[in-house]
């Protein structure tokens, strides 16, 4: 079945002399791999498309058996020349890429992801991101998106208003630090309390501050564009780090090993 639509080039590859495979998002169909017969030689049909971080629009068919995807034409739209100037973007745009390709997207829901990564490489080509954030920021919002973002205003356990129990400091003071009376739990998708439970004594809570979580309502409500203003302690963004890291591999089976995503 023949369609055209707009895909951004996550990977290129040569198997011929002549011929490409490239794996291709795109925004309607979600994750695709096609090939691009003759396409090194083709300056007509895919003039300056067949590149990595190359957004463009393609028209593909199928082989005759329907076997496999074929590259019919290409359009490019955006070589993003910003990022591919700066060593230190591309390598926060590759892990970013190299999530989304992880976490295989299909047809359904790839649209507002593929609407988000498009905006976080508008924005970090226009402006800076921290090194620390930017992969941080992005996995967690798009885990957000995939219906998985947790409620932050109830403990799972109890049902009680999250803020409404003993031992919860609230002061500026205290905001960063470790919460004595709040932690969230991965497994049960979102915070606990110390009204239903000693938070010390529970393995599955990672303790959490008052001021982490107000930062993961902000990154669920964020867009890309709003990410460049956001300044976090070291021991804050440690604190989401290690929720984060934890609620994606719980969640989607994933773990960031050895410069790639792991199944696990």
């Amino acid at each position: 079945m023949e369609f055209t639509d707009k895909a951004l080039v996550l990977k290129v590859g040569r198997f011929r002399e002549s011929d490409i495979w490239l794996r291709l998002f795109f925004a309607g169909r979600g994750m695709v791999t096609a090939f691009a017969f003759g396409g090194s030689r083709s300056t007509r049909r895919f003039c300056g498309c067949l590149d990595q971080l190359v957004l463009g629009t393609f028209r593909v068919g199928s082989n005759r058996r329907g076997t496999y995807k074929v590259l019919e034409e290409g359009t490019l739209l955006h070589a993003f020349p910003g990022l591919r100037s700066d060593p230190r973007k591309l390598g926060l745009v590759a892990h970013c890429l190299k999530f989304v390709e992880a976490v295989q997207l299909g047809s359904q829901g790839a649209r507002p992801v593929f609407d988000l990564l498009l905006e976080t490489l508008d924005t970090l080509e226009r402006s800076e991101v921290g090194a620390e954030l930017l992969p941080l920021l992005f996995k967690t919002k798009l885990t957000f998106e995939q219906g998985l973002k947790p409620d932050l205003t109830l403990c799972v356990r109890c049902g009680r208003p999250a803020w409404d129990h003993e031992g919860l400091d609230h002061s500026p003071a205290e905001r960063d630090q470790p919460s004595q009376g709040l932690g969230f739990s991965v497994e049960r998708g979102g915070l606990v309390c110390t009204s239903c439970g000693d938070l010390h004594l529970d393995m599955e809570a990672e303790p959490l501050s008052v001021g982490a979580v107000r930062t993961l309502e902000w990154i669920g409500a964020s867009r890309p564009a709003d990410w460049p203003r956001l300044s976090l302690e070291p021991e804050m963004r440690r604190q989401l780090g290690r929720i984060v890291d934890r609620f994606v591999a719980f969640h989607l089976g994933l773990r960031w090993e050895h410069g790639m995503y792991r199944k696990i």
